[in-house]
């Protein structure tokens, strides 16, 4: 069902092509599918199943699924030239690429003249637009076909023969760079710590190589390239430099010919994560409310965006902005809709939110509370973890929400349970030196047990791990900030009055 919901999304503007493939009988088990998928609820299989059959029947709905799937698929071609898409670069590339697959079918059929035509008109916009595939492809078919006994002509034989020459030299370097991207994501994606120095230093190899390349500027190179420059920035913790970086590369791609909104939106999600990291988060709000502006609220980037404002608002204690922020996510249609890796971040966020009224460290707790949506402990820890597992950070945040319900609620065995697992984690991923901020939380945390939850001792037991937090700030440290929901400051003191 996944797949069907995923592609039912990408015809939803287009429901009367469907409908013109589809059985016209609204009895039709295809036809009820349909309906099924359309519906803003998504179901089960078993569901969707008895709603067809009234039982059960998985033999006829698997085939009935791959039927729906064939004609979903037949809809999407059929809607390549209706530009539908927000996104005018990936409008061009579709379109460009329909015709370098009309050129292919034509010259099946023994029409070469008439694919000539066609590529010939199409290939300045594919220039235009740096799309590097199909400048190869197209320029190699006009070369048959301009090489050919019949219609010889040297000068756009040679024409067509430089331009496949020069776009095979700029597809190496576009490979190139786009597979050192993936060899640093690949690689640093496994783990919560901080770049090794083997990761550092191939980086540092890639920036170096890439940097030295003056003759390329085609959009997937660019991009690319700074992608590669980005993680070398990242894995230095050189902000300003990410920043600059950042900066630059958005008015790079402000052009007609290089705007791509999901890039630039990607570029403006890492922008706010710079931000953060260097503490400007006045400027993180405004730029990231600007950025949301711009962007469709049904886009996951939408999604991503807010996340970085709310990070920011509740960083600077503006929890009154932050409650509206996450009403207004939780709110969006399209929230059921996003992946449970962004589900979970969300939803602990929105207990960490609740936390703060819960210690009344909200001013006006009981108006603000009831626009908050609904959060039940229970219910969030036994559809949580999913996320935690990648060890991307969030594990922390949720042992350490969970300690502080326990706190307010004087579980205290529950807790002690828990801090086992905090030791454990931090002993498997958190290296002092790249955590310093998590390492003194926890250890804090354990503090408090061996001082048997006395908040006096706790006090005592805790006061030099406090001081050395103070003295580490959150921006500019380089952590992980998906870990510190709220700063851990914040958390500390909610969890010293509930003591």
């Amino acid at each position: 069902m996944k797949i069907l919901y995923e592609l039912i999304n990408q015809v939803s503007r287009q429901k009367k092509i469907v409908e013109a493939l589809l059985p016209s009988d609204s009895k039709s088990p295809l036809k009820k599918l349909f309906v099924i998928l359309l519906d803003d609820k998504r179901i089960s299989e078993d569901e969707s199943m008895i709603k067809i059959y009234g039982k059960r029947n998985v033999t006829a709905f698997s085939r009935l699924k791959t039927r729906l799937r064939e004609i979903l698929l037949q809809a999407i071609i059929f809607q390549i030239n209706t530009n539908n898409l927000i996104d005018i670069r990936a409008n061009v590339h579709m379109q460009v690429a329909m015709l370098s697959l009309l050129g292919k079918s034509l010259r099946i059929r023994k029409l070469e003249w008439i694919a000539a035509e066609l590529l010939e008109k199409s290939l300045p916009k594919a220039i235009k637009y740096s799309l590097t595939d199909e400048i190869i492809i197209q320029s190699r078919q006009l070369l048959n076909y301009y090489s050919s006994s019949l219609k010889s002509n040297k000068y756009k034989s040679k024409k067509y023969y430089d331009l496949q020459e020069k776009y095979l030299y700029i597809y190496e370097w576009e490979i190139k760079a786009e597979n050192y991207f993936l060899d640093l994501q690949n690689t640093q994606s496994q783990t919560l710590a901080n770049a090794s120095e083997l990761i550092k230093s191939k980086s540092m190899a890639y920036y170096q190589e890439l940097n030295k390349i003056k003759d390329i500027n085609t959009f997937r190179f660019r991009f690319n390239r700074y992608r590669i420059f980005a993680a070398y920035f990242e894995f230095n913790k050189d902000y300003r430099s990410l920043l600059t970086l950042t900066e630059e590369t958005l008015k790079e791609f402000s052009s007609k010919e290089f705007s791509s909104e999901t890039n630039i939106s990607n570029i403006q999600i890492r922008n706010l994560w710079a931000l953060i990291q260097a503490g400007r988060l006045e400027d993180t709000i405004s730029l990231g409310l600007k950025a949301v502006n711009k962007t469709q609220p049904t886009e996951i980037n939408w999604f991503r965006l807010n996340y970085y404002i709310l990070k920011a608002q509740l960083y600077s204690k503006n929890y009154t902005d932050a409650i509206d922020m996450i009403t207004r996510i939780i709110s969006n249609p399209k929230f059921n809709k996003i992946d449970d890796y962004y589900h979970e971040i969300f939803f602990t966020t929105l207990g960490y939110i609740r936390l703060l009224f819960d210690s009344e460290f909200v001013e006006d707790p009981k108006n603000l509370k009831q626009k908050l949506p609904e959060f039940k402990l229970g219910k969030y820890l036994n559809t949580t973890p999913v996320f935690s597992k990648d060890k991307m950070g969030i594990n922390v945040s949720i042992l350490l929400m969970h300690i502080a319900y326990l706190l307010q609620r004087k579980d205290f065995s529950s807790i002690i349970d828990r801090t086992d697992s905090l030791n454990q984690y931090a002993y498997r991923y958190l290296r002092q030196d790249d955590s310093f901020r998590s390492n003194c939380m926890i250890k804090m945390v354990i503090q408090m047990t061996k001082a048997d939850f006395n908040p006096v001792r706790t006090e005592r037991y805790t006061h030099d791990l406090r001081k050395k937090l103070s003295r580490v700030n959150l921006a500019g440290s380089g952590e992980n900030i998906e870990i510190e929901i709220l700063p851990f400051e914040v958390l500390w003191d909610i969890m010293i009055k509930s003591l």
